[in-house]
């Protein structure tokens, strides 16, 4: 088991979050949840993002079944029930979200979910504090911390981060395709999201994998001796850049260190 806490001490000095990176967990069993002595479950039923934001703001432990959930769209989401009819018939966002039941039709056919009957239960927990082995770390952030994020995902093994939008709903985006898909996930939170889970204007969302974690911490260390940081420094708009282009974007020192690199690599090679 990594040592979560001083991963996540590392990632909060170096982006600034200005709160807790959450730890989710699927469990197969309900029984599960008993396990975990600072567990709250709910005696009211909440949305899914409401419960995520107790643990990143409220600094709370929270355990969730498909009868904590308000709504069930956020059960099926997670696999915890079977498909709702007023899904299957495109009615259940036909009502609000689109002009006519076949384009709520389109959005649900497109809606990702996690596969239904595999889990029964969820626990979340800051994952400052070593609760447990996570599924997948959910962070929330500024365009700014999360474009410096992403450069610290991409630092080593490069591969271009794609960014999904259903629309609506948008915690199946970063939870669900995360999960399918194994690859970290960002994604503009959702209208029900800022409502009831209280995301601000500039926040966004991303959902890493648990083992991709502390590859991201150590890119973004190995960004931070670049100089590429945040707060990312303002240098003006209105003014002559050239003093200020820095080795990453051209400079002439730069191109002489990467043909020395080039040469000593050749070097190793031949």
């Amino acid at each position: 088991m990594p040592n979560w806490t001083k991963l996540t001490k590392r990632i909060e000095r170096l982006l600034r979050l200005k709160d807790f990176p959450v730890a989710f967990k699927l469990l197969e069993n309900k029984e599960g949840l008993t396990k975990n002595p600072w567990v709250r479950i709910s005696k009211t039923k909440q949305t899914l993002c409401q419960f995520i934001t107790k643990v990143r703001t409220h600094d709370w432990t929270v355990g969730i079944t498909e009868e904590n959930l308000a709504t069930p769209i956020c059960a099926y989401m997670l696999g915890f029930i079977e498909k709702p009819q007023m899904v299957k018939t495109g009615t259940y966002r036909a009502i609000k979200w689109f002009k006519t039941i076949e384009e709520s039709k389109k959005f649900e056919e497109t809606f990702p979910t996690l596969p239904f009957g595999k889990y029964n239960a969820l626990i979340m927990a800051p994952l400052v504090y070593n609760p447990f082995d996570p599924d997948i770390i959910l962070i929330y952030a500024n365009p700014a911390q999360m474009i410096v994020l992403i450069n610290a995902l991409q630092y080593e093994d490069y591969k271009v981060m794609e960014m999904f939008c259903v629309g609506e709903s948008s915690c199946a985006d970063v939870i669900a395709r995360c999960f399918i898909n194994k690859k970290p996930q960002i994604s503009i939170p959702c209208y029900g999201e800022r409502r009831y889970g209280g995301l601000q204007d500039d926040e966004l969302a991303i959902a890493i994998p648990a083992d991709m974690y502390e590859k991201a911490v150590n890119g973004l260390e190995e960004l931070y001796k670049k100089g590429i940081r945040y707060p990312i420094p303002f240098y003006g708009a209105e003014i002559d850049p050239t003093p200020g282009l820095f080795d990453a974007y051209g400079g002439k020192s730069h191109a002489k260190k990467v043909k020395k690199k080039m040469e000593r690599e050749k070097k190793v090679d031949s």
